[in-house]
């Protein structure tokens, strides 16, 4: 798996955006540590970014820097993977900073919009939620010392760290704030984006993906649901007979979801049918699906309004985060996988 691919699922995890790196440095193995370069308290609060009037020094930058290469580190790790497998040639090293350096730039811009968006509504930080977010974290990594060890290793300041921890905070305000004032639209966004159906599933792979036999036999079975469905026979009937989704005995009344939820094809297939018509047979990586279209109710969105309400406010996080007016200065093509333990020192 390419370092592209696997830094794509971490920004799904971590809200991160679209932007633009930093300057291409060779990066090497040594991080090259605070005491091997020499950076002055000048060069440290040297403006690097700022996005709608927030300015972010280079020591700043740097700790975000810093910040995102360890993120990346703990991501590779799941693929059983090492920083040095992408450091060993020139290439691979300049495309490891690059994409630190892209997730350094998305997170302070993500605070940026975020601190402007929290002055607009009139919120202040709640310290105290942060506080206790802190102190969790803390005893997840085993209590102060190893808190402490964690930042040591990180080449990050509790103060920085906490910057950085207070972005999850401010989304958690803004979230509640904008659904407090526009109840309207979030529901608005839920009958726009979601949708619900009901299912048959004719398999044409096993549990482990092979190939079944007889693939045409197994698409005219699913042709056969479509037209007993179209012909007026009852779907749950239907369902009970034909289907192999177990997922459908779990959820009797369908299921409610968003893009992103389902395969891109059983999405695209519900979307483009009307409430109650049946579609044919959809193919998938799962198999054949017969598809019923029904409308969302308000129970539906009672039961989603939680993740609604997330959905609904990351999308328009990103609109923010679109329209930011970004302004890189010189000090941002300064820090490198080599110069950031100086910089954020």
């Amino acid at each position: 798996m390419n370092l592209k691919r696997i830094a794509a699922l971490g920004c799904a995890c971590a809200l991160l955006l679209t932007a633009c790196g930093g300057k291409t440095d060779n990066a090497s193995s040594d991080n090259g540590g605070a005491s091997a370069v020499q950076v002055t308290d000048e060069q440290k609060q040297a403006a690097a970014l700022t996005v709608d009037g927030v300015t972010f020094t280079a020591q700043d930058y740097a700790a975000a820097y810093l910040y995102n290469k360890g993120n990346l580190q703990t991501l590779l790790s799941q693929y059983g993977l090492i920083e040095d497998d992408f450091l060993e040639t020139e290439q691979g090293a300049s495309d490891y900073h690059d994409k630190i350096a892209d997730m350094a730039e998305e997170q302070l811009e993500y605070i940026a919009v975020c601190e402007n968006q929290m002055a607009a509504a009139g919120l202040t930080l709640d310290e105290a939620r942060l506080d206790e977010q802190l102190a969790s974290q803390t005893e997840q990594l085993g209590g102060e010392d190893a808190m402490n060890t964690y930042l040591e290793k990180a080449g990050i300041s509790m103060a920085q760290y906490r910057r950085f921890a207070s972005m999850n905070v401010m989304v958690e305000q803004l979230r509640a704030d904008e659904a407090a004032k526009n109840p309207e639209a979030v529901r608005a966004y839920f009958d726009e984006n979601y949708l619900r159906c009901k299912h048959v599933l004719i398999k044409t792979v096993d549990d482990s993906g092979n190939e079944l036999s007889d693939q045409a036999g197994l698409e005219a079975k699913a042709k056969e649901v479509a037209e007993k469905a179209r012909g007026g026979a009852d779907f749950d009937a239907l369902i009970a007979e034909y289907n192999e989704d177990p997922g459908m005995t779990t959820n009797p009344d369908g299921y409610v979801f968003a893009e992103g939820t389902m395969v891109d094809e059983f999405y695209e297939g519900t979307r483009a049918l009307a409430e109650n018509a049946v579609s044919d047979p959809i193919k998938t990586s799962y198999g054949w699906h017969v598809i019923l279209r029904l409308p969302l109710r308000d129970a539906d969105y009672t039961a989603n309004q939680t993740g609604v309400t997330a959905k609904r406010f990351a999308a328009l996080a990103a609109e923010w985060v679109e329209h930011a007016k970004v302004e890189e200065g010189a000090a941002l093509d300064e820090i490198t996988y080599a110069t950031a333990a100086a910089y954020a020192a």
